[in-house]
């Protein structure tokens, strides 16, 4: 779908993103994939949805390299950012912390010293704010990747 090269395709949907601020980055999400890849060439980062895998490294060679738990991961799959976007509650926006707070440091140490980013998702309360667990958990993290 939407891989035709008349629009509207991803081609015609990465300019009309980008019509308002030609600087702004875009991925698309086609939802869970392990591997993490990037899946149309207009990408400038990997949406890298995940729902429990936490992928640790590339298999394969070159810019051709398939992404899955071998090592070690670099900062590009087929030259859009290598990205990761996870929950760290027991669901996305719901729970209490399911990772321990040396994985979560250890695992976005990992991917950031290898040049990808991590987006962790949080709980929300209904006044607005994150739980003080994921904050405590949130700013480790911060300390150990500045």
């Amino acid at each position: 779908m939407y891989r035709h090269p008349d629009a509207p395709n991803f081609a015609s949907f990465a300019a009309a993103l980008k019509a308002g601020n030609p600087d702004a980055i875009i991925a698309f999400n086609p939802g869970v994939y392990v591997p993490v890849r990037s899946h149309w060439e207009e990408e400038e980062f990997t949406a890298g949805e995940l729902s429990g895998d936490l992928p640790v490294g590339a298999f394969g060679y070159g810019d051709n390299a398939v992404y899955c738990n071998f090592g070690p991961i670099r900062d590009t799959v087929n030259g859009a950012q290598f990205h990761v976007l996870c929950f760290l509650g027991d669901w996305w926006l719901h729970g209490a912390p399911r990772f321990p707070d040396e994985l979560v440091v250890g695992y976005t140490r990992y991917i950031v010293q290898h040049g990808g980013v991590v987006t962790w998702d949080v709980p929300i309360t209904p006044d607005g704010s994150i739980p003080d667990a994921f904050v405590r958990q949130l700013g480790k993290v911060g300390a150990a990747v500045r």
